[in-house]
């Protein structure tokens, strides 16, 4: 195989807690994520050239700074038999969102090249590999919905039974992960005291039993706090969502974007419109399943 297109699905955090922060700046995280049928598509193919060619239609940045460039270095340099690749980037999921795009896309990246090479590494190693190019990029490679700890490299797979559909939105100025972090470190004296380490056991319990009423009450995403007082329009999606049927509405990471979990598509396509005519880019989604 020479050419592939792979699709890099975002995703959104059902819970999210940051327990504490390890003294070379990473924090420690305690995270249910979930993988959502919004995507990026990447088209990848094999060249003479050694390297990686990347075409972004100008939404991004094609040079190393990108990380889908960074997930080829970081996979060469695993593999010490690199190749030449074009990559063309066709970006829907919003970027600074809280979303996981450039994680997202570092992952189909990683999944794509290990296609062309002949599926040199395992899913495992794949994922190994994604850890040192970001936390959140081990789950973007495997997908569905997982409990994520550390910072985000150990994972366990939970099953999710609870349906639904998805509407996510997001308007005004996208988030710093970096910023957001540092909002918290200021409120929460750098985490220095023990924030406590307790996962969410009633929710898993809940989306294993496909639960939405139970599920509602255990959602949950510590960024809101120092996020919806500066980015006030999170309050108003959130507001929206509600008013149109959201059994529950949450920001996703670091914000700004929110979701809604809706009963049937009629109420999320109605809410999606009421979203859309004030101004925000809105998306009806489902949740999709791990490789």
């Amino acid at each position: 195989m020479s050419a592939l297109t792979v699709r890099a699905y975002a995703k959104i955090n059902l819970y999210l807690d940051v327990v504490g922060k390890r003294p070379n700046g990473y924090h420690e995280l305690i995270t249910l994520m979930q993988s959502v049928s919004l995507y990026d598509t990447l088209t990848v193919e094999r060249t003479r050239k050694e390297g990686v060619a990347l075409e972004t239609g100008g939404v991004l940045p094609a040079d190393d700074s990108n990380l889908i460039c960074r997930a080829a270095r970081a996979y060469f340099a695993r593999s010490g038999q690199p190749f030449g690749v074009a990559v063309t980037l066709d970006k829907q999921i919003p970027m600074q969102a809280g979303m996981g795009g450039g994680s997202a896309d570092a992952a189909a990246m990683l999944r794509a090249l290990n296609t062309l090479d002949g599926e040199r590494f395992t899913t495992e190693e794949l994922y190994e590999i994604g850890a040192t190019i970001g936390a959140d990029v081990p789950f973007c490679v495997v997908g569905g919905t997982c409990l994520c700890r550390g910072i985000g490299e150990r994972m366990e797979a939970i099953e999710n039974t609870l349906g639904g559909v998805l509407v996510t939105a997001i308007a005004g100025e996208g988030v710093s992960t970096p910023a957001a972090f540092g909002e918290l470190d200021r409120r929460y004296n750098d985490f220095k005291e023990a924030h406590g380490d307790a996962v969410p056991t009633a929710l898993i319990t809940a989306l294993r039993a496909g639960d939405p009423v139970t599920a509602a009450t255990g959602f949950y995403n510590m960024f809101e706090e120092v996020i919806e007082p500066i980015r006030p329009m999170v309050g108003e999606l959130k507001a929206v969502l509600r008013r149109h049927g959201a059994i529950a509405a949450m920001m996703s990471g670091s914000g700004p974007s929110v979701w809604g979990l809706f009963p049937d598509v009629a109420t999320a396509e109605a809410a999606k419109q009421a979203l859309v005519d004030m101004g925000a880019r809105a998306f009806v989604c489902h949740t999709c399943k791990g490789i």
